[in-house]
């Protein structure tokens, strides 16, 4: 998505504004994606509950409380990564890569939720560790998608 001519007349000091943020950044679909996983997690903790009676709830609220704090990082070192580089990246004179810290949040995405999700596969037996692993991931979610919104919700329209 290039700038406008419009765009880059209005926005000749270089500073980002909502507008410019893609859909998926915008705030209503980030609060929106908070609350889809708030309800996630608490409809699969009610399920996990209900069919497997001997799941114990501590485990999905301890992966949900982590799976935000992780989150909440991963959304406070992408706001900062996007707050100094995404005008650079929209006019095309960098890349994604080429921002600083890119290689970084995307590494540790990649670790943050895949190691869990990795070992979750040696655990098939133990249903108060899978419930836990999938709290841990609605945690992430919003978590994640928190700090966005409240950085989005900075940004001048």
């Amino acid at each position: 998505m290039k700038l406008s001519q419009r765009d880059r007349k209005r926005n000749g000091s270089g500073k980002l504004h909502r507008r410019h943020l893609p859909f998926y950044m915008k705030p209503t679909i980030l609060i929106s994606f908070v609350i889809i996983s708030l309800v996630g997690q608490f409809t699969w903790a009610l399920i996990t509950t209900v069919y497997f009676r001997h799941v114990n709830p501590v485990w999905s609220s301890i992966g949900f409380a982590l799976g935000i704090v992780l989150g909440y990082i991963h959304g406070k070192w992408t706001s900062r990564m996007w707050s100094r580089d995404y005008l650079r990246v929209l006019k095309r004179e960098i890349s994604f890569w080429d921002a600083k810290g890119a290689t970084g949040t995307t590494a540790y995405v990649m670790i943050a939720l895949g190691v869990p999700i990795f070992i979750g596969l040696f655990l098939k037996q133990s249903y108060s560790s899978l419930a836990g692993l999938q709290s841990y991931v609605f945690g992430f979610i919003g978590g994640m998608n928190y700090v966005l919104y409240s950085w989005v919700r900075r940004l001048p329209r």
